[in-house]
């Protein structure tokens, strides 16, 4: 059986650890390709590490060649600082990796986005993450997968005390009817589901809601 090459960006991130592991334990790849702004310290036979300046996506020559990319980039309005930096983070890094790994000849792109995501929402969150799926969508890949999980669950390297807050309001509140697609969901439930569907041989642009994964 013949194995692929993944190329993931947003590695260190809660989601992007967890399907890094999942990505170097599969047999359907044979190589991963993590694009870091510093190395990660992890090490194994299968995984490389390739340093980026995400600044400078479009201006990279050699851009390295995958079949699949899992695009897991994302920040929150306070660490990023401000509107315009969030919107480097969470629109214009993906965006342009995913039209220079498409330049580079990949069939696959897998995105991260978020359950609100909607390109004329009210809040700019939400705004620039419908922006982000509306245009990766019209990109020339045979397939494209995107992700729209909840609120997440899972252990951080940072803190973010608004999520906490969050999170322990989400354990007394009831999940049924309409306010069960708002139940929070666990990274590696994430990360799973995107393996799961890795597995397909789709074409076309394809969504995934929160409460779908959660039953994958």
């Amino acid at each position: 059986m013949e194995t692929k090459t993944a190329i993931i960006a947003g590695a260190s991130g809660l989601i992007g650890r967890s399907l890094t592991q999942q990505l170097l334990k599969s047999n359907d790849y044979g190589q991963v390709i993590a694009l870091v702004r510093k190395p990660m310290g992890l090490q194994h036979d299968k995984l490389s590490e390739v340093t980026v300046d995400f600044d400078g996506l479009e201006n990279i020559q050699d851009f390295p060649k995958g079949d699949d990319i899992f695009c897991c980039l994302g920040s929150t309005m306070k660490k990023a600082g401000s509107k315009e930096a969030f919107y480097k983070v969470d629109f214009t890094y993906p965006y342009e990796l995913a039209k220079a790994a498409l330049s580079a000849g990949a069939d696959r792109f897998f995105l991260v986005s978020a359950m609100g995501a909607k390109l004329k929402s009210r809040y700019f969150y939400n705004r620039v993450k419908g922006e982000l799926e509306d245009k990766i969508s019209f990109l020339n890949y045979r397939t494209i997968y995107i992700f729209k999980p909840a609120l997440l669950r899972g252990k951080r390297g940072e803190s973010r005390p608004g999520e906490s807050f969050a999170k322990a309001i989400t354990t007394i509140i009831p999940f049924f009817g309409p306010w069960k697609k708002y139940h929070p969901i666990h990274a590696d439930k994430v990360a799973d589901s995107m393996m799961k569907v890795a597995q397909q041989e789709d074409k076309g642009c394809y969504f995934y809601q929160s409460e779908i994964m959660r039953k994958m």
